[in-house]
């Protein structure tokens, strides 16, 4: 599958990719793949708290060679907080998350249905130009990375 990008190096639409597809286009280093793997463990967290999909954003589903990290999104609506805080403690730690981002280089969004300003930017760039996501079924991430 060829992917399509607009002048900026973004993606023309959100689409959907399986697990290898996202590897095979975006894992185009040993930096990128780091960064791929330092966020499996949040597929991980996600998935058990319910969750399905997770959009994957920003320079790391554009053209850019070296991305400075990983952007992950998660539709956490349906999802109580206490669940979320039983499974991932420190998932309100703003300290936490902040070290996850620097360390891990790992930049963990949530946004709920009620509330979809931050999901919405997510659509397009900082010059407000669209651009698109990719969509990863956790299911399917799960099961590849058990093999």
């Amino acid at each position: 599958m060829s992917l399509n990008f607009n002048s900026k190096g973004y993606l023309h639409e959100t689409i959907a990719l399986t697990y290898e597809e996202f590897v095979q286009h975006f894992g185009t280093n040993q930096q990128r793949m780091e960064q791929i793997q330092n966020s499996l463990p949040y597929f991980r967290i996600f998935h058990s708290c319910g969750l399905r999909i997770v959009y994957v954003d920003g320079s790391f589903v554009s053209k850019k060679k070296f991305p400075e990290d990983i952007d992950i999104c998660f539709d956490i609506s349906g999802i109580s907080e206490e669940k979320i805080k039983s499974i991932f403690p420190k998932f309100l730690d703003v300290n936490e998350r902040g070290r996850i981002r620097r360390d891990l280089k790992c930049h963990i969004f949530t946004f709920t249905q009620e509330d979809t300003e931050l999901f919405d930017r997510l659509n397009t760039d900082r010059d407000d130009y669209p651009k698109g996501l990719v969509i990863l079924d956790l299911n399917e991430i799960l099961n590849h990375d058990q093999k």
